[in-house]
């Protein structure tokens, strides 16, 4: 596993963080509108914490220019 940056373990703490309030909602009886939403949030800032940075682009899809004969 690789190294995260500061920036990235913030998201991720706040993703845990999200996630465990979502779970602690439901199991204590909250309404779905209540819980869900702390819940999906969180697990979206966990997945968005390993997203590879725009530097590191790569665009597997595009055609390589023609070389010139």
């Amino acid at each position: 596993m690789r190294k995260l940056t500061t920036t990235q373990k913030v998201i991720l703490g706040m993703g845990i963080v999200g996630a465990l309030t979502g779970f602690y909602g439901k199991w204590t009886g909250w309404a779905y509108d209540d819980y869900f939403v702390f819940f999906y949030t969180g697990m979206t800032f966990v997945w968005i914490a390993f997203l590879p940075s725009s530097k590191s682009c790569c665009f597997p899809f595009w055609k390589k220019n023609a070389q010139k004969q």
